[in-house]
C-alpha cells in the first residue's frame, strides 16, 4: 500500500512539473507584456524597433525585417535586462520598467572571433568558431567565444591545436547603464605526432593564438552609452591600420594571415555602416567634416555597389535636424 501511495505521489509531482513547464511566464519588459513559453521568445516584427532601435547595428529597414528573439532576461526594481538574438548576432539591452531603452550593446557578431586569430605565425594559423555561451545575471553579462585553432598548418609532423575560450564581461549599474568590466581567457594546448605515438596537453589562462584582431572585437562591442565624438576617430585609426596591412603582402606571407586581416577589415566596414544608422547625427556630421578620411572613402566604395545601402541612407538623411548637413548628404546621395 505504501508503495502504491509513493508511486501516485511521484506521478503527481511529475505531472505538476510538466504543467509548470507548459505554463507561459509573464514578462513585463519595455512597457510590453510578453509570454515566454520556451527557451526563447520571438518578438512580433512590429516590436523590433521598440526593443532595439538605437542599439541594433544596421538600418531600420533591416531591423524591421529581422526575426528577433529574447533568449534571456532578468528583472530588477530599476530596469529589465534582456539578451536578444538577431539571426546569429546577439545584443543586450536594458529597459525602463514602463518602457524605453536605457542602454545596450552588440555582444557579438556571428563568428567574429575569427578576426582575432593571430595572423603573425609564419607557419599559418587556421581558426574554427564554435557556438558562444552567454550568461546573464541581474547586473552582469558574460559572453564566452569558443574556438579551435590549427597551429602551424603549413608544417608536417606534430599536429598542434589550441581550444580557446575568450570571456568578455559587462556590468550593469543601478540605473541600467552598461560598462565592460573584464576579459578572461582559457586555453587547452594540444600536441600530437600523427599516429598517436606521443601526445601532450597543457592548460593555460592565456590564449596563444589570439592576436591584434582582439581590438576589433573590443571596439565593435562597446556599449552604446560609451559612444562619443572620439569614436569615429577610433574607427578611422583601425581602418587605416588594417588597410595598410592588407597592402603589405610581404609582411603577412601566409594566406591564412591575409584571411584574418581581411576578416578584420570586413568587420570594421560593416560596423561603420551599422554605427552610421545607429547614430546618424554623430557619424554623418563627422564624415562631412572629414571627407578625406578612410571612413568616408570606405563608405563611398560601399555605396557604389549597394543600392539598398544608398536607399536606406537617403531615408536616414531626411530625418537630420541640421539643415545644412542634410542638404550636403542629399547632394552626395543623388
Amino acid at each position: 500500500m505504501k508503495k502504491k501511495f509513493f508511486l501516485i505521489a511521484m506521478m503527481l509531482l511529475s505531472l505538476s512539473a510538466i504543467m509548470s513547464a507548459m505554463t507561459p511566464i509573464q514578462l513585463r519588459i519595455d512597457g510590453v507584456t510578453l509570454y515566454c513559453d520556451g527557451d526563447q521568445t520571438k518578438l512580433d516584427k512590429s516590436m523590433n524597433e521598440q526593443f532595439l532601435k538605437g542599439v541594433y547595428c544596421g538600418s531600420t529597414i533591416d531591423l524591421n525585417d529581422e526575426e528577433i528573439f529574447i533568449t534571456q532576461f532578468k528583472q530588477s526594481d530599476n530596469y529589465v535586462i534582456a539578451v536578444l538574438k538577431a539571426y546569429k548576432d546577439y545584443y543586450v539591452a536594458t529597459y525602463k520598467p514602463d518602457g524605453g531603452i536605457i542602454d545596450g550593446a552588440l555582444l557579438l557578431k556571428n563568428e567574429d572571433i575569427l578576426a582575432a586569430c593571430d595572423f603573425t605565425n609564419p607557419n599559418g594559423n587556421e581558426m574554427v568558431a564554435f557556438s558562444p555561451e552567454i550568461s546573464l545575471e541581474e547586473n552582469k553579462i558574460s559572453v564566452t567565444r569558443q574556438y579551435l585553432t590549427y597551429v602551424n598548418v603549413k608544417n608536417c609532423g606534430v599536429e598542434t591545436t589550441e581550444r580557446g575560450y575568450l570571456t568578455m564581461e559587462y556590468d550593469v549599474d543601478k540605473s541600467g547603464m552598461i560598462s565592460k568590466s573584464g576579459v578572461k581567457q582559457h586555453a587547452v594546448w594540444n600536441e600530437e605526432i600523427p599516429g598517436g605515438r606521443k601526445k601532450s596537453t597543457v592548460e593555460s589562462e592565456q590564449c596563444q593564438t589570439l592576436g591584434e584582431g582582439m581590438e576589433v572585437i573590443q571596439f565593435c562591442t562597446n556599449p552604446v552609452s560609451k559612444e562619443n565624438k572620439d569614436t569615429p576617430k577610433q574607427l578611422e585609426t583601425l581602418l587605416n591600420k588594417y588597410y595598410g596591412m592588407i597592402n603589405d603582402f610581404n609582411a603577412y606571407m601566409t594566406n591564412e594571415g591575409l584571411h584574418t586581416i581581411s576578416a578584420c577589415m570586413i568587420q570594421l566596414e560593416n560596423q561603420l555602416e551599422g554605427m552610421i544608422f545607429r547614430n546618424p547625427d554623430l557619424w554623418l556630421s563627422w564624415l562631412d567634416k572629414n571627407q578625406k578620411s578612410k571612413c568616408m572613402k570606405t563608405l563611398k566604395e560601399s555605396l557604389k555597389d549597394d543600392e539598398d545601402l544608398k536607399s536606406n541612407l537617403q531615408d536616414v538623411v531626411k530625418s537630420l535636424m541640421d539643415k545644412k548637413l542634410r542638404k550636403a548628404w542629399e547632394k552626395r546621395l543623388k
